[in-house]
């Protein structure tokens, strides 16, 4: 695999700092030895030396996404009928989604259900979290996901009235999800140049760290997207408490595929730098429990199998005192979550 050297960080200019050494892919098997840098300003981390742009599809040859899809059903249970019509309240009564159904006579009560974080959590499937949008009550509106992978999220949104579009390079995950009949454009976002102000909503849902050029892509974001339009960025954050916690045994590093791994402060200058005037940026902690389950198996065993991780003594204590802080606003969750609008 050709790698490339990358000593400077791309925001700051600075020489890097070396962080960690001789790391091995343990996701997915890449051969080699891999090195992080980090920026004694904004703190951000990046691979160097990285792959180069022509060797990237070797780090992705075994990648999660080449799997078929799981089924998104829920098994059925007792108050199933309860659950469903709680569910339909808050997408309709607080996300908008008002022709999922005909009766709306709890939904009044959906906008105030919908404001507490469990129940608004479970309504929109908790997987999909901050990726969840508001619905766009138009024949036209369009939901774009750069590097959409199998077409999860899509399938998902689909069946919720959006017009959808994948944007995915890697050839197997991009089959996969157009054997689902989702519309796919085979690699990159610059590649589709698309139309002006096409889209609604923009989503990059773990993608910004396998970019080696963020500025480009989310410029590109901004130009198709519609006014009023958003974009939802989600990427692993350096300064998570997972992070502190494991250090070169950090789920989130994931070398060779994360080039960069960002900080709050990195990602705000990202933006900054951007088209885009107004955002918001805070960070969660939904991934604490999987991510202290990798990091204490690694530290256990290094050559673990990363496909039968379980769930591992002291994941509860760990996933509530990382939720806690973030509650009281510390920057600590395992994931950056950028919401930014084109005026």
């Amino acid at each position: 695999m050709d790698m490339e050297a990358c000593p400077t960080c791309m925001i700051c200019g600075l020489t890097g700092r070396i962080r960690y050494t001789e790391l091995p892919d343990r996701l997915f098997g890449v051969s080699g030895r891999f090195q992080f840098r980090e920026c004694p300003r904004c703190r951000l981390l990046w691979l160097d030396p990285r792959p180069h742009p022509e060797s990237m599809a070797e780090c992705y040859r075994d990648y999660y996404t080449h799997e078929e899809p799981r089924s998104c059903g829920e098994p059925a249970r007792a108050l199933a009928v309860l659950r469903d019509r709680l569910r339909e309240a808050i997408l309709c009564g607080y996300f908008g989604y008002r022709h999922l159904h005909r009766d709306h006579c709890l939904c009044r009560f959906g906008g105030f259900w919908g404001r507490i974080p469990l129940l608004r959590h479970r309504a929109i499937y908790d997987d999909l979290g901050d990726r969840f949008p508001v619905f766009v009550d138009r024949k036209d509106n369009l939901l774009v996901d750069v590097g959409c992978g199998r077409g999860d999220f899509l399938g998902r949104m689909r069946t919720l009235g959006w017009n959808v579009l994948g944007i995915e390079p890697d050839p197997v995950s991009a089959a996969l999800a157009a054997s689902r009949g989702i519309p796919v454009f085979r690699g990159t976002l610059n590649e589709a140049a698309l139309p002006d102000a096409m889209a609604d909503r923009v989503l990059l849902s773990h993608v910004l760290e396998h970019l080696s050029d963020p500025y480009t892509v989310i410029s590109e974001c901004f130009r198709i997207l519609r006014p009023g339009g958003r974009l939802i960025i989600i990427t692993p954050n350096s300064q998570s408490l997972g992070h502190r916690f494991f250090n070169e045994n950090w789920r989130g590093l994931e070398p060779p595929r994360h080039l960069f791994i960002y900080s709050g402060l990195s990602l705000r200058k990202i933006l900054e730098r951007s088209p885009f005037r107004k955002y918001l940026i805070t960070t969660r902690s939904y991934l604490a429990r999987g991510i202290y389950d990798y990091g204490l198996s690694i530290r256990k065993k290094p050559d673990f199998d990363p496909r039968i991780v379980g769930p591992q003594k002291g994941r509860i204590v760990f996933a509530w005192t990382e939720a806690i802080l973030c509650l009281l606003g510390k920057p600590v969750g395992e994931e950056i979550v950028a919401t930014a609008l084109k005026d």
